[in-house]
């Protein structure tokens, strides 16, 4: 986990939560909710979208259940392969 530095639009937005929570009486909540907040904003994203798009792992590399689990195929490449493939006319 990497921690960054929010941008301003952050610390206002966190200002007007603890503002909001100072007017109904709860600046102590509010506070909780700004600081956790702050916590959850200054994560680094994980970008999963890689386990989708990217190319199929082996097995050593701990990706390869995306093999089976995905939607994207691979596609029979020699004739021999083709022959092999269910007729989709006897379903």
């Amino acid at each position: 986990m990497m921690l960054r530095r929010p941008a301003r639009s952050l610390w206002l937005f966190l200002g007007l939560v603890v503002a909001v929570g100072a007017v109904f009486g709860h600046v102590s909540e509010g506070a909780a909710f700004a600081v956790f907040f702050l916590f959850i904003s200054s994560i680094d994203n994980k970008p999963a979208f890689k386990a989708q798009f990217d190319a199929p792992g082996s097995q050593d590399s701990g990706r390869g259940a995306g093999r089976f689990l995905s939607w994207r195929r691979v596609l029979p490449q020699s004739p021999h392969e083709q022959r092999r493939m269910p007729r989709l006319d006897d379903y």
